[in-house]
């Protein structure tokens, strides 16, 4: 299973971040309608869901709001666990787990990409692998210092790993 964080690593929010922090949700959304996904994200969701892999976000984000971005993009997700799904998010593996719970899906085989150390520290809490999305991360340094098991600057990159890596 692929599992995505939402922010920073799909699409870039860092334009709404301010809207996030006060929890104005409803602006949330509106000004999730300008966004588009990173370059090359919706190709790779594509191409992991030809080669029959299951994928999933994980966010600290309600899931509504990566809920209408997928279905905007049409994008084929095997499940979304937000903010409100458990009780100790990110960088708590308990989301991760839950994910892989719905999905039917084991850690091991099972990747985690993310823009932050948090993401780096759920995935390995939860066995599984952790990528580092250094394209769209606004805490580079700490996620790098985070040593995830790999380390990408480009969906390209991170695109070319995945469908050699997975069987």
């Amino acid at each position: 299973m692929i599992i995505f964080d939402f922010d920073q690593t799909l699409v870039d929010t860092s334009s709404l971040e301010h809207l996030r922090r006060n929890r104005n949700w409803a602006a949330v959304h509106q000004g999730m309608r300008a966004l588009q996904p990173y370059e090359g994200i919706t190709p790779l969701l594509n191409s992991l869901v030809e080669a029959s892999q299951k994928i999933g976000i994980v966010t600290n984000s309600p899931v509504a709001v990566p809920q209408r971005f997928s279905e905007r993009q049409r994008w084929r997700l095997d499940c979304i666990i937000g903010f409100h799904d458990v009780q100790r998010r990110k960088p708590y593996p308990d989301s991760l787990l839950l994910a892989l719970e719905r999905c039917g899906e084991k850690p091991i085989d099972s990747y985690h990409i993310g823009d932050r150390a948090q993401d780096t520290e759920a995935a390995r809490a939860a066995g599984i692998v952790a990528i580092g999305a250094g394209w769209g991360s606004l805490e580079f340094d700490m996620l790098r210092q985070s040593q995830p098991d790999e380390l990408f600057m480009s969906v390209a990159d991170l695109r070319e790993f995945l469908l050699t890596a997975i069987p």
